[in-house]
């Protein structure tokens, strides 16, 4: 029997907003940050867990060496997550600048999150995670350069894939992107 694996998918941007508007609303920080830091890295949690205040807090970038890979990254933090940082640093009271920002075990992440999904109003079916913020970027970033190969090639070397066959895969392209490139009635009209 072949077993089938359950891949996280992407949320829409109007998905990803909705929860950080609820996690924002209900006062829940860590989760807050995790979706921020999730959705503006493009990092695995195994990454977003050892991330410390340190780390983060007043830089422009942030560097790691990624557990999975081993491959250095330099990720530029933009001025509006470095201002969230801050604003929520100090809601939180100012934990010690060692800490991880997000010390959460990953089975209860994930748990929680499908709650949170549900709470703040996403209600189609989806296989949701942590990983649902880098596959997110990755949509957003592809969609928004115009689903090109150019971007298909960008995003493979950030994501440190192999090639951009697996980088396909890992957008999940739908059977109704694919079933659009045959819609050219307006091209042989005669």
């Amino acid at each position: 029997m072949k077993t089938m694996i359950k891949a996280a998918e992407h949320l829409e941007e109007i998905e990803i907003n909705r929860l950080l508007k609820y996690l924002f609303q209900k006062k829940k920080w860590k989760y807050y940050l995790l979706v921020k830091l999730g959705i503006s890295t493009a990092l695995r949690y195994s990454d977003l867990s050892r991330i410390t205040w340190r780390d983060i807090l007043n830089e422009d970038r942030l560097e790691l060496k990624e557990k999975k890979t081993g491959k250095i990254r330099q990720i530029p933090i933009q001025r509006e997550l470095a201002e969230t940082l801050s604003t929520v640093y100090r809601t939180l009271n100012e934990p010690d600048l060692n800490n991880p920002v997000i010390d959460l075990h990953i089975r209860t992440v994930n748990k929680q999150l499908k709650v949170y999904a549900k709470q703040s109003g996403i209600t189609r079916p989806v296989r949701f995670s942590t990983h649902s913020f880098r596959k997110s970027f990755s949509r957003a970033v592809w969609n928004k350069h115009g689903r090109s190969e150019e971007a298909l090639i960008k995003l493979s070397h950030l994501l440190n894939h192999s090639s951009t066959s697996i980088t396909r895969i890992y957008l999940s392209i739908t059977k109704e992107e694919v079933d659009d490139l045959y819609d050219m009635q307006d091209l042989f009209v005669f």
